[in-house]
């Protein structure tokens, strides 16, 4: 093809010109700012290699993490250079591996027809292993279930380090079954390659050995590819950037990427492969694009203070340049707690849409964790004001709080098999079938004794039917169900007062002023007065729907959770907000009642027809997009930044999450925060976000 008629210079800011027209022979690191033009500059750097420097499609490799990423920037090189995107060798690291391993997979023993295992399917190989290998580990109630015995697997496999390092960065919980998952892990490579399946972590992984095991492929694929172009740099695991190294050993690599934005170290992503560049390519030259073109100043004066005190190189320090002007500072919201916070959201939310400007679309809400938006989701429920998680699942129909409140449906109803079979998935080996004959079982039992189902869960002959492996968790399960069964029996001997508190505030009931004055009367050990309550009423408080809340999230179900979910400490999270929402409740059919409502009424405005909607997203899902008005609610100390992380004193993350999520505003930022943290029936107060803090007064309003 010709010289494609483009102006380089003139369609290009300096920074990005720069950038673009690196000389192609050595490498470059290009440092994108948030919204300054990273995608335009890389499919630019695309079509000034093809038009200037005389490389043809073929000899551009262009890498990066996702389909829809990796189908947009072809599609835009494909508009520039008149190229059908086919004709590049280009997408995800996965893909690209994949077709390297299609073509010259057979020098490593793979044949070319190998079956690639998503993830369900790679989890059912690996359980079958070790069924055959390893048969008592998952009767074991401290070894990890399959799911996250597969997570931590891949976790040392991207990271390229041992299992028994990988598990004490990252699991450290499951620290004593190291030496077994080892051997596990090679069984299941093993029966992997005896049935020529490849999972996701092979394609990398079979990618590297491949390259570096075959001398002959990879000066082959060397000299092919003139120029390796990388998306999205500072997001690369070892695994990756091993690949990358051995590829462009000759310096023929253009990284994009912003080490300001690398948020992604708990699934892998090493921000020293950004942050160390010129050691892994000492000829790189550096660029850094400013200019943003997304956020009105102001914005950008806020998120810029954010990184302002960041440990770092100079090299590396960007400050974002306006393109754009605005109307107004970042707004900070002082809550009193997260039900006068959600209130005061929805309520600003509702403000922005009646303003005519913007419409719920154009609105996103961002927050560290899932838990911090229930109270945000129920009073956008209350309002009608259409929304939808992109983050995942609403708060009530999440896995881990289905399964509580299946154990409180079971014990106030245990005639309910539905919620028996949900909760009893946990153990091993117990299925539908099996479930269903437990329950008959002791359906039966119970009836002849004239006591509800669970107070003969843990009798002999219903233990003897529990499969041998699961009968340790099943006997700690049985004796907890009854425990439950017993405060609800407990509840019903005494007459209920009205419920505590109607979970659909609108109101507060008491002042702020007045209420952290009687917190700090608290602190300072003076005693508030209050009516001493009636031996009945104390005696219901013992059994109310937040103390069954709590016992069912203990004992037995901690241990299933631990061995389950690798995110287990976030979804305990999940369960204090779950307790303090039961804690607006006295009586268990009201909680339940109320719970499967606010359920139905989610899933009902799931099928509007109304496709305006607000957006509800974690920061992570947040990251790569935009949206006119962005709310950022849970700015506090222990929220945002994490308890976790200022525990560990690993922090760094966190401000950079911080500031990716400041940076998805274009006109409006607005962030908020609870004064008063309630969890399990204590209040402790809030500091705003050491983020927040560090940023200027000057530069926002507080409301």
């Amino acid at each position: 093809m010709s010289r494609l008629n483009i102006d380089f210079e003139r369609e290009l800011n300096p920074d990005q010109y720069a950038a673009v027209t690196s000389p192609p022979d050595r490498p470059a690191l290009v440092l994108a700012g948030a919204g300054s033009g990273k995608t335009r500059t890389l499919t630019y750097r695309v079509a000034w290699l093809i038009s200037e420097c005389g490389f043809s499609p073929r000899e551009i490799l262009l890498l990066t993490f996702t389909n829809k990423a990796a189908n947009q920037m072809l599609a835009r090189i494909s508009d520039l250079t008149g190229y059908k995107p086919y004709e590049f060798w280009g997408g995800t690291f996965h893909s690209v591996g994949n077709k390297f391993l299609r073509i010259e997979g057979s020098a490593i023993g793979l044949e070319p027809n190998f079956t690639i295992l998503d993830s369900e399917d790679s989890e059912k190989v690996l359980k079958r292993c070790v069924e055959e290998n390893f048969p008592r580990f998952f009767a074991n109630k401290d070894n990890p279930k399959a799911k996250l015995l597969r997570e931590i697997i891949s976790y040392a496999r991207n990271t390229r380090s041992s299992i028994r390092n990988a598990m004490a960065e990252r699991f450290s919980w499951l620290e004593t079954s190291a030496d077994t998952i080892t051997e596990i892990a090679v069984d299941y490579d093993a029966a992997k390659r005896q049935q020529n399946f490849c999972d996701f972590d092979d394609l990398l992984e079979l990618w590297y050995k491949l390259l570096k095991n075959n001398p002959e492929i990879l000066k082959k694929y060397q000299n092919r590819f003139r120029n390796i172009l990388v998306d999205e740099y500072q997001d690369t695991n070892m695994l990756q950037s091993s690949v990358l190294d051995l590829l462009a050993d000759r310096g023929q690599i253009s990284a994009v990427g912003d080490d300001a934005q690398c948020i992604y170290s708990w699934r892998g992503a090493e921000i020293e492969n950004i942050l160390h560049f010129r050691d892994r390519y000492p000829a790189a030259n550096i660029y850094k694009i400013e200019r943003n073109y997304r956020s009105t100043a102001q914005i950008l004066n806020f998120a810029n203070q954010i990184l302002a005190d960041m440990p770092g190189e100079e090299a590396y320090r960007k400050v974002l340049i306006p393109a754009r002007e605005g109307r107004c500072k970042p707004i900070v919201i002082q809550a009193m707690d997260g039900v006068s916070q959600g209130k005061r959201v929805a309520e600003t939310i509702q403000e922005v849409v009646m303003g005519g400007e913007y419409d719920y679309s154009d609105i996103a809400v961002l927050y560290r964790s899932h838990f911090q938006a229930m109270d945000l989701q129920l009073q956008l429920q209350y309002k009608n004001i259409p929304f939808v998680m992109t983050s995942g699942l609403k708060f009530f129909e999440q896995a881990h709080i289905k399964d509580v409140i299946a154990q409180v449906k079971f014990v106030t109803n245990p005639k309910d098999s539905v919620s028996f079979l949900r909760f009893t998935k946990f153990l091993p080996k117990v299925g539908e079938k099996t479930a269903f004959k437990i329950f008959d079982l002791a359906s039966n039992l119970a009836a002849k004794k004239q006591l509800p189902a669970y107070a003969v869960l843990g009798e002999k002959e219903i233990v003897a039917k529990v499969p041998a492996v699961s009968r340790d968790l099943f006997k700690i399960m049985a004796e907890d169900l009854a425990k439950l069964g017993r405060m609800v029996e407990a509840s019903k001997k005494h007459v209920r007062p009205e419920n505590v508190e109607d979970p659909k505030i609108e109101e507060e009931k008491i002042s702020q002023t007045d209420f952290f004055a009687h917190f700090e009367s608290q602190k300072s050990g003076a005693a508030p007065k209050k009516e001493e309550p009636k031996a009945d009423a104390e005696a219901v408080d013992e059994c109310a729907p937040k103390d069954l809340i709590k016992r069912a999230c203990e004992g037995w179900y901690s241990i299933a959770m631990k061995t389950t979910y690798e995110d287990w400490e976030d979804r305990a999270m999940d369960f204090d907000a779950l307790y303090d929402y039961a804690s607006r409740f006295s009586d268990f059919d009201d909680f339940l009642a109320n719970v499967t409502l606010e359920i139905s009424e989610a899933e009902g405005r799931e099928g509007a027809e109304d496709s305006s909607r607000i957006r509800l997203m974690t920061v992570h899902q947040a990251k790569g997009l935009e949206f006119p008005v962005v709310f950022v609610i849970g700015a506090a100390d222990g929220l945002f930044p994490s308890k976790r992380s200022i525990d560990d004193d690993t922090i760094d993350e966190e401000r950079r999450l911080f500031y990716v999520a400041a940076t998805r505003a274009m006109d409006y930022l607005i962030l908020s925060y609870p004064r008063v943290n309630v969890s399990q029936g204590n209040y402790e107060m809030r500091e705003p976000s050491r983020f927040l803090e560090a940023v200027d007064p000057a530069l926002y309003d507080l409301s």
